[in-house]
């Protein structure tokens, strides 16, 4: 006999805690930050892959419908790291604007690149390769809708039919673009925590009845 199926009730919710603590997601930690956005969708699509290698059913069975969200959710994950680069590195430059709002991760890219370069430990080729990983990821899905919906508003197929991806290779190539962009952001952090640190003490220095402006 097929297994029973049950359908929502009266009185179902979705948003609420429950006494099992390990599952309960603490969305205040993070809800203001890009980087536990990011972490965040990197983890889930790197659980999907992993599941799907170790052969756990149904992912195996299922690996062609998978690798919508799995590249939804890496290519997401990229897109917020990208601009978490750009809101670091301008801060830490004084500069006076934001992250571009639009999606294109090759150009989002192109403006966040200059704030990686001569970071200790960050390889000039390694930029280069990231920026040829975006080029290619930006030919199949310019702008974040072609792993979300089958086409576009006119009905127009977002993939062509030959488009087969494998989903380890996926991953590893993530693995590697995830540790540069995640010591790339730690670097720009830590830099930016010493200069407010330099800043704080420089303004601790100053005697007491004086501003900063009247010691220059």
């Amino acid at each position: 006999m097929p297994e029973e199926r049950s359908y929502p009730q009266i009185g179902d919710t979705l948003f609420q805690g429950e006494r099992d603590l390990r599952l309960n997601a603490d969305i205040s930690v993070w809800n203001n930050h890009l980087s536990g956005y990011a972490a965040g969708y990197k983890f889930a699509a790197d659980g999907i892959v992993d599941a799907a290698i170790a052969g756990n059913k149904p992912f195996t069975f299922y690996v062609s419908n998978l690798v919508f969200p799995v590249v939804f959710l890496y290519r997401q994950y990229i897109e917020l790291r990208v601009k978490q680069v750009i809101l670091l590195g301008s801060r830490m430059k004084r500069e006076q604007h934001g992250f571009p709002k639009h999606h294109r991760i090759d150009e989002i890219w192109n403006h966040a690149c200059p704030y990686l370069e001569g970071l200790p430990g960050v390889p000039h080729d390694s930029l280069v390769a990231l920026g040829t990983c975006l080029d290619e990821f930006c030919k199949l899905d310019p702008d974040g809708m072609a792993f979300r919906y089958p086409g576009d508003r006119d009905g127009k197929p977002h993939l062509p039919e030959w488009t087969v991806i494998n989903l380890r290779h996926l991953a590893e190539t993530m693995t590697r673009i995830g540790h540069l962009l995640d010591d790339g952001t730690d670097y720009l952090l830590m830099d930016l925590q010493h200069q407010n640190e330099f800043a704080n003490e420089k303004v601790a220095q100053v005697p007491l009845g004086f501003s900063l402006g009247s010691c220059r």
